[in-house]
């Protein structure tokens, strides 16, 4: 079944909220990539799904909330969200604080075929506990 790109990226957001990383995994073309603020540059295949656990066990509460989801002419999917959870676990190497973490922020998913090339999140890393 043919999905939209809005469709690919909605699928993408329920793994994420699943805590799901074989779900995230899924929803990524073979050579598609991921980036953010604190990825040490663009991660592929299962890296993508390590650094989800990663957060999931730093913030085992966390979730997205999708204020707005559009696409463009050209295919891109923007994505602006609300990501939330409580640091409960450690987070890069330091002790959790125990800090909510309210952390808006926005992604930019390409997507071709139902599957997503690439995922490019911003977000101010300095609201995110100890970074």
């Amino acid at each position: 079944m043919f999905q939209t790109s809005v469709e690919t990226a909605q699928r993408y957001f329920d793994a994420w909220n699943r805590h799901d990383a074989a779900g995230i995994a899924a929803t990524f073309a073979e050579t598609g990539t991921y980036a953010d603020p604190v990825t040490p540059g663009p991660l592929t295949g299962a890296a993508i799904g390590a650094y989800a656990q990663g957060l999931w066990d730093s913030f085992p509460d966390l979730s997205f909330d999708i204020v707005s989801v559009t696409e463009n002419a050209s295919g891109l999917v923007s994505a602006e969200w609300v990501m939330k959870g409580t640091n409960t676990g450690p987070f890069n190497g330091l002790p959790p604080t125990g800090a909510a973490v309210v952390l808006p922020g926005a992604d930019f998913i390409r997507v071709d075929a139902g599957k997503i090339h690439s995922v490019q999140g911003y977000f101010d890393s300095g609201a995110l506990p100890l970074m």
